[in-house]
């Protein structure tokens, strides 16, 4: 019985308070040299902050090795030394990493909160190796493609580590004030016990991470600088492009580009961002996956411009950049514009961005602002007569504006509200534009431990005719957000109208969807773990306009870390059967898919050692005689020393005779096809890095999927399978290889230069002569060769001016 009330006193009164802890910042009138060593004069009487307290892997315990911090001030910068103990040198991990990737070492840093509202802020860490990183905190998480001009440097002593920061004024946003409110985290992480720890404690248990911070003091009498910087760059590019077929030809070009990024701060909060003629060539290649799903793959964003300080305009999830640049409306319907005796000759997969610019900031009051604007140019497609060889042009996409507008303000507790619209403008009437209007809220009570969110939004398609198309999204979530237990409970909706793909990214609409999830957790050790979480979850879906059902679905599992920083992960689901609205890719049509059960498992080895191995394996059982899927993965990784790492990855999945939409019949009806897919994604990742400032990154990726068809049916009106005639030849096989080889050299603060050499081969076969059920792997490896192939080598040159240097 002891126990039993023990347990529900943990559930009702799970947070341990920790008062928030004040620091003075000092100001100074001589100057400090950055060079690790902490031995100005300026250090001598500052306040010190110590007794840190760790929040992994144990929550609440006392570090093995103390900290030591001090910050001041002056008229230019904030500066900020530390010292970090050690019983000996070799305690300290050292693995060098590019900027922005710490890697297994050790590291001091800490967070700025200049507005004083708990939501948004800057982080800056120095790693033992003198690699930065920088980041931008906010609600929606930690955004580490912000980028700034900043300067550091460490010491490395028997007795633990120095790191000095100087932050100048110009990579901070604050508000027009005699006296600074403030507010200040500094952290630390030994790589070798896998602590973390802060100053102000880091509660696992309370949501939020800039909320629990301390109050700085003593900042006074600070203005910000001019803050002008400019970026210009140029770029040449070599490119060989080889095509496949036994009688390849080939052919070699060269260009450059130059353009220029710029920064300028209109006043003490808001900044204005611009690319001119933007050059996004040097982006790591995308990880393209044969799609066999009625949606759209969402690839990652590589560009820079649009990855960094965009955290404002993520709110209600309605701005997908890689829209912006990316691929001409008209791209998949150049082919049906052809006229007897043309062919498609040259066919442009993304349009040329002209400009792009940000403007973002955050009022005294809390209320932040940000607008985007860029402009695309028009792209056309080029058809070939084959008889006369006339050739004329097809335009697939006008000149375009991508607008977004963004309002957002900070309430008490934490929370925030949000306003957002999206717009694209397309140039001429033959082509519709399109505008979605949303909202985002987060509602908490004082304590954290209660919160209210959600997110509505209308889109708009509107046509030249006035025959404009509506659609509405929304979704309501409450829950208890803190503690050992928490749970939520959801609604969410979209239209069968709703679209707003034309800025953002949506996949499934006409859906409504009921929501219970709840979760516990352990931050402070339990028998042989240090920490984990449990959860279980359930959903159930149905269409939107007709409430008819489609499918529910339970969800359970666990995630833990052992005191050998082991982490297992094991999860299982279990669905009924589905009615799939999507997959026979007609309006009020659906397929049953049969219910199935699975259960996954992941488990990866301790980080700090030279060799560390992830491994995946999963299983699916449908309740259908001879359906299932399995697939595997392993991802080893071997530190040979601090600078040469080797990251490996192995993937294979088996699909066997599961459903799926394969083609139209001569009536325009579905035809659902019995299939296997075998699936094969391995790489190969090498990272050598010379010093804090200059690295050679390496990735080869080797994807092969292969379809077979077993049999082909009709889709009958209730979503089951009939007989059909239909019987074409549909097997086939995708295959793509990337090389990727980055060089970086950051020669001066914030101007790089960066040397790129990509390899692609990519390329499909479907050809009755071929037996793809026997089809293996191997023959996709010796069928690259003849596929067509292209190579390119670009260097870089990016030089970075700062008007606050020179005035």
């Amino acid at each position: 019985m002891k126990k039993h009330a023990l347990m529900l006193m943990g559930l009702l009164f799970p947070l341990t308070i920790f008062s928030q802890r004040e620091i003075t910042a000092s100001r100074i009138e001589s100057e400090i040299v950055i060079d690790g060593k902490l031995d100005d004069d300026a250090w001598l009487d500052a306040e010190v902050a110590t007794d840190f307290i760790n929040w992994q892997p144990l929550a609440g315990a006392s570090p093995s090795n103390a900290t030591e911090v001090k910050i001041v001030y002056d008229d230019r910068a904030i500066y900020v030394g530390a010292f970090m103990r050690n019983n000996a040198r070799e305690e300290i991990q050292t693995e060098l990493a590019e900027r922005d990737n710490i890697g297994n070492t050790d590291w001091f840093g800490f967070v700025l909160d200049t507005y004083g509202n708990g939501n948004d802020g800057s982080e800056f860490i120095i790693s033992a190796t003198g690699v930065q990183f920088d980041a931008k905190v906010s609600a929606n998480g930690e955004d580490a493609n912000w980028n700034e001009v900043w300067y550091s440097a460490v010491q490395l002593t028997d007795k633990g580590w120095y790191a000095e920061l100087k932050i100048p004024y110009f990579a901070l946003r604050f508000p027009k004030a005699e006296h600074q409110n403030w507010r200040v985290n500094f952290m630390r992480r030994m790589a070798a016990t896998g602590e973390k720890s802060s100053f102000q404690y880091i509660d696992p248990l309370i949501d939020g991470f800039i909320n629990q911070s301390a109050i700085l003091k003593g900042v006074s009498k600070i203005k910000s600088p001019i803050r002008l910087s400019l970026s210009p760059y140029i770029t040449a590019y070599a490119q060989h492009n080889r095509s496949g077929g036994e009688s390849p030809t080939s052919s070699t070009g060269y260009s450059y580009n130059g353009g220029l990024d710029l920064k300028y701060g209109i006043n003490e909060a808001f900044t204005l961002d611009m690319t001119l003629i933007p050059d996004f060539g040097q982006v790591q290649s995308d990880d393209l996956v044969l799609n066999l799903s009625p949606f759209e793959v969402r690839y990652a964003e590589n560009r820079a411009f649009f990855t960094e300080g965009i955290e404002l305009f993520s709110r209600a999830n309605l701005f997908y950049t890689r829209r912006v640049g990316g691929q001409p409306l008209g791209y998949w319907d150049a082919s049906n514009q052809a006229q007897h005796n043309e062919e498609l000759i040259e066919n442009p997969g993304e349009t040329q961005l002209y400009n792009a610019t940000k403007i973002s900031g955050r009022t005294r009051s809390g209320l932040g602002i940000g607008v985007f604007n860029a402009v695309a140019g028009s792209t056309q497609a080029i058809l070939k007569n084959s008889e006369t060889d006339e050739v004329r042009q097809v335009m697939t996409g006008p000149l375009t504006n991508y607008n977004v507008l963004v309002f957002d303000k900070n309430l008490p507790n934490n929370s925030y509200i949000s306003l957002i619209n999206t717009n694209v403008y397309r140039m001429g009437s033959d082509f519709y534009n399109a505008n979605v209007t949303g909202t985002e809220f987060d509602i908490r009570t004082k304590n954290q431990k209660w919160g209210f969110n959600g997110d509505a939004s209308v889109s708009q398609l509107i046509y030249a005719n006035d025959d404009n198309i509506n659609g509405l999204k929304y979704n309501v979530e409450f829950g208890k957000i803190s503690g050992n237990w928490t749970f939520d409970i959801s609604v969410a909706g979209k239209s069968k109208n709703y679209n707003n793909n034309d800025l953002g990214y949506v996949t499934e609409t006409n859906i409504r969807e009921y929501d219970f999830g709840t979760l516990y957790q352990v931050t402070d050790g339990w028998k042989f773990m240090d920490r984990g979480f449990f959860w279980f979850n359930m959903w159930t879906n149905t269409t939107y306009d007709q409430n008819k059902f489609s499918s529910i679905h339970f969800n359970t599992g666990f995630w833990l870390q052992t005191k050998q920083q082991w982490i297992f992960n094991l999860w299982t689901n279990y669905r009924p059967y589905t009615n799939d609205f999507y997959e026979p890719r007609q309006d009020g049509r659906f397929l049953y898919r049969p219910g199935f059960y699975n259960m996954g498992w992941w488990a990866g080895s301790d980080e700090r050692k030279k060799l560390r191995v992830g491994a995946r394996v999963f299983g699916q059982k449908f309740f259908e005689e001879g359906s299932g899927i399995f697939s595997f993965n392993v991802d080893p990784r071997y530190r040979f020393t601090d600078k040469f790492t080797v990251f490996l990855g192995f993937y294979t999945n088996y699909d066997y005779n599961v459903r799926g939409w394969a083609d139209v019949d001569d009536a325009n009806e579905p035809v659902i096809g019995i299939r296997d897919q075998v699936t094969v994604n391995n790489s190969i990742g090498i990272n050598y890095t010379l010093n804090s400032t200059m690295a050679l990154n390496f990735r080869t990726r080797h994807y092969w999927s292969t379809v077979v068809y077993n049999s082909f049916h009709s889709l009958e009106d209730n979503g089951r399978l009939g007989i059909t005639d239909y019987n074409q030849f549909n097997d086939f096989s995708f295959n793509l290889f990337n090389i990727d080889l980055n060089y970086t050299w950051r020669f001066a603060p914030g101007s790089d230069i960066i040397v790129v050499w990509k390899n692609s081969i990519a390329g499909g076969e479907h050809s009755e002569l071929i037996d793809f059920s026997n089809r293996s792997y191997s023959d996709g490896l010796r069928s690259l060769g003849d596929l067509p192939q292209t190579n390119s080598i670009s260097v870089r040159l990016v030089y970075f001016l700062n008007a606050a240097n020179y005035l």
